[in-house]
């Protein structure tokens, strides 16, 4: 096992302890890279016996690449592990590292059963505790990219009725989309996303708001059809996913863009009453 570098001294318990957190995480990276594999496997079989191979070979591409969002977000609580001698800062990173863990592992089943009722697991959620929950996540890709993330929530209660985990894998999807088209806008101005809340009638709404560099009206059609991408490593399958998934529990999702002046996704949910 190879522990990161300190040069502090903490008490016996705390060291096991951080020990103890550590070992948890290689144990999660070590079940991820085997569920990985034996996923990738079952669909690269599949394909050798359809017509569909090549949108099967697609499918494993896009099931990787959403697995690699909360991974690289353990990559980077990692890093800043080795990089701090604040004992408090190592349990949260580690902490925060073995949630986004679970959440890979979570997000492959996620896929494989996007299109079954999960009637079961539909509980009234609070969309500001859940973005609040994903804002230090969020809060360190920004500041790695030197972007400013803004957030203006809704004082009041916004509930509806959803997956967790469902709505949890559209919110990072979209933010990090938001990131990325930020990052790509070479304009001198500051780069901004914002992540707003408020109610509006009887709907709950989030809005996904940049300042990157836009995409082309022609564009817009294609964005929510599955395998259609302008990305370059893209797969097609990312919006088209939040969409089935947002549409699951009666919400919508709209999007408004102009070039080199940013875009907003907004998504509607029904409001729950408790």
């Amino acid at each position: 096992m190879n522990l990161p570098a300190t040069s502090f001294h903490v008490s016996d318990a705390t060291f096991k302890c951080f020990i103890n957190k550590w070992k948890h995480v290689e144990e999660k990276l070590q079940e991820q890279s085997a569920t990985m594999e034996a996923l990738t496997d079952s669909l690269q079989s599949l394909s050798l016996s359809t017509t569909y191979s090549e949108n099967i070979a697609k499918m494993v591409t896009s099931i990787t690449h959403e697995v690699r969002n909360p991974l690289t977000s353990v990559s980077g609580f990692l890093q800043l592990i080795k990089q701090t001698n604040n004992v408090e800062l190592i349990h949260q990173y580690t902490d925060i590292a073995l949630g986004e863990l679970t959440r890979a592992n979570e997000l492959i089943t996620d896929f494989l059963t996007l299109s079954k009722q999960q009637a079961d697991d539909i509980t009234p959620l609070s969309i500001n505790e859940l973005l609040l929950n994903l804002i230090p996540i969020f809060k360190s890709e920004a500041h790695l990219k030197d972007i400013n993330l803004i957030t203006r929530f809704s004082t009041d209660e916004l509930l509806c009725k959803g997956h967790k985990q469902h709505l949890t894998q559209v919110l990072v999807n979209i933010v990090k989309n938001a990131f990325e088209a930020t990052k790509e806008n070479l304009s001198s101005i500051p780069k901004e996303v914002t992540i707003a809340t408020r109610k509006q009638r009887n709907q709950l709404v989030i809005e996904i708001k940049d300042n990157g560099c836009g995409i082309p009206e022609a564009q817009l059609k294609n964005l929510f059809i599955p395998l259609q991408t302008t990305k370059k490593n893209g797969t097609g399958m990312g919006l088209y996913v939040c969409k089935q998934l947002v549409e699951k529990y009666d919400g919508k999702m709209n999007i408004i863009s102009s070039r080199e002046k940013g875009t907003t996704m907004s998504i509607f949910f029904p409001l729950y009453n408790s």
